[in-house]
């Protein structure tokens, strides 16, 4: 009977620690845990009870107290890990250690989630077979670990149809945000793989609602914005403007009354032909009530637009831009595709330490007078000293033959300025123009050269007022080589194959000498 006993308080032992296992990792004691709580400590307590005598000469040994101290600290130091693993779980923290830092979330995105203020719900659409989940929810923990207001799940289509249909979601692979009634939805770029752009792009359109329209003014030989398979295209613009929630719209201002009154911004690339004198003066009558614009002029185009200009200081000179020693890189043109690296400080520009390239571009000229009331005007780029302004361009290009003179304009030269003047008759309100002597450079040949998409997008972000996402370009994935001289593999392996192992191995030794000693 004794011995019954005794088994029954082992097997009540083994019970009450399997129940209370399953307390810890499921968090809820239903009937399973509770039966095995309840027996086990049943079991436990009968058996101590029966044999009362021996529980107490058995805890008066010394070799029983040792043994209780040596479980004590054994459970002490497991409470420790479940709590630091409970505990990191909980709040989570990774560190990242690629030089690029292309495990963490970028910039714009920080900047995005920082803004937001109602809660958002990602929702996966993804079954457990599908093979890019896991890198999808790696990058959605990174949303979640940023912004305590950003939370995610999967679900799968087939056996949660109701909810693909509350959102529209009609295939896997789709990700949708949702955040109060606003609602959108992305299955990735062209090759269907959802990347952190698509993540933040979604974020943008259920935070900030209603997507702001842009006009790109049509009808003078502007390139077309859906224009993605010609070089000379604006597609390319349109798609990078997409990203920020921004809806870009043609503008046929010679049969339009005026600016639309939804138009955040107007954007005047590369006209061909000269703007009417009734497009002058919607575009001066835009600015004049708080409008935005940006002007792409190329060389010997936009003479009309001089009144314009005149308003914010500025002038587009007859020049084009010459800079040699960009020949051995761009290839023998008389250098008409100039690098620009300098940028003076400005909102635009103030994340922005890179470089873009223009093409055949043009030199402006900052005034000091005149203009409308409150204006101001500042360089955004400049060449460098080394090029010059040639007026006599129109003759280089046909003799193929460039030389500087007295009558060119000595580098540095402004390529691009911003002017910004205070509407009286709104407060709080002013109006915004960037002016490039180059429209080239925007194109689908040349958007992806060096960083010229990543100035443009900021351009048009400042326009807009959206300077909290210019935080400069995105991460760069850069092949990273650890070069290793003879020696130096010669010493890693002594380190590595020899060293480690001999002191391990000594040290060993001496603990086992010591041990014996005693």
């Amino acid at each position: 009977m004794r011995e019954a006993l005794k088994m029954a308080g082992y097997a009540g032992g083994v019970l009450l620690v399997f129940g209370l296992l399953s307390f810890a990792l499921s968090g809820s004691f239903d009937l399973w845990t509770a039966v095995h709580v309840a027996a086990g400590g049943a079991l436990v307590l009968a058996a101590g009870a029966a044999n009362l005598a021996g529980v107490k000469s058995t805890v008066s040994r010394r070799g029983t107290r040792e043994r209780f101290q040596a479980v004590l600290g054994s459970a002490t130091f497991a409470a420790i890990l479940v709590a630091a693993n409970v505990l990191a779980a909980r709040y989570p923290k990774t560190w990242d250690a690629t030089e690029q830092k292309i495990h963490t979330l970028g910039d714009k995105t920080l900047a995005v989630l920082k803004g937001i203020a109602a809660p958002v719900e990602l929702i996966a659409f993804s079954p457990p077979a599908d093979r890019s989940r896991p890198a999808l929810e790696e990058l959605l923990k990174r949303y979640a670990a940023a912004s305590p207001k950003v939370t995610y799940r999967f679900v799968d289509p087939e056996t949660d149809p109701q909810i693909a249909t509350q959102l529209g979601v009609s295939r896997q692979g789709t990700l949708a945000a949702r955040s109060g009634a606003e609602t959108a939805a992305t299955s990735g770029g062209a090759t269907g793989v959802i990347e952190e752009g698509d993540v933040t792009s979604l974020l943008l359109k259920v935070t900030r609602p209603g997507a702001k329209r842009v006009y790109v003014l049509d009808g003078h030989g502007e390139p077309a914005i859906d224009d993605n398979g010609n070089p000379g295209g604006w597609g390319g613009v349109a798609r990078a403007l997409a990203e920020d929630n921004l809806e870009t719209r043609p503008l046929l201002l010679a049969t339009a009354a005026g600016v639309p009154d939804d138009a955040t911004a107007v954007l005047v690339a590369g006209a061909k032909k000269p703007l009417l004198a009734h497009e002058l003066d919607a575009l001066r009558a835009y600015l004049a009530r708080g409008g935005r614009v940006l002007l792409l002029l190329d060389p010997g185009t936009g003479a009309e637009l001089a009144p314009l200009l005149s308003d914010y200081r500025l002038i587009a000179d007859d020049t084009m831009i010459v800079d040699q020693q960009e020949i051995p890189f761009l290839g023998a043109r008389l250098g008409l595709d100039p690098l620009v690296e300098d940028f003076p400080p400005h909102p635009i520009t103030r994340a922005f330490h890179e470089r873009i390239v223009l093409s055949q571009a043009r030199s402006l000229t900052i005034g000091v007078d005149g203009g409308v009331a409150g204006v101001t005007t500042q360089p955004l780029a400049r060449t460098r000293p080394e090029s010059w302004g040639e007026t006599g361009w129109r003759d280089a290009l046909k003799t193929g033959r460039v030389a500087q003179d007295d009558a060119d304009r000595p580098g540095p030269l402004v390529v691009a300025a911003t002017a910004t003047a205070k509407i009286a008759s709104a407060e709080g309100s002013e109006a915004r123009l960037v002016v490039f002597g180059d429209s080239d450079w925007t194109a689908n040949g040349n958007l992806g050269a060096f960083f010229n998409r990543d100035l443009l997008v900021d351009v048009v972000r400042w326009l807009l007022g959206s300077e909290d996402l210019i935080v400069g370009p995105p991460k760069q994935m850069r092949a990273s080589r650890l070069d290793m001289t003879v020696a130096d593999q010669r010493n890693l392996f002594r380190f590595g194959v020899l060293l480690l192992p001999e002191v391990l191995l000594i040290g060993g030794l001496l603990a086992w000498r010591r041990r014996k000693s005693l």
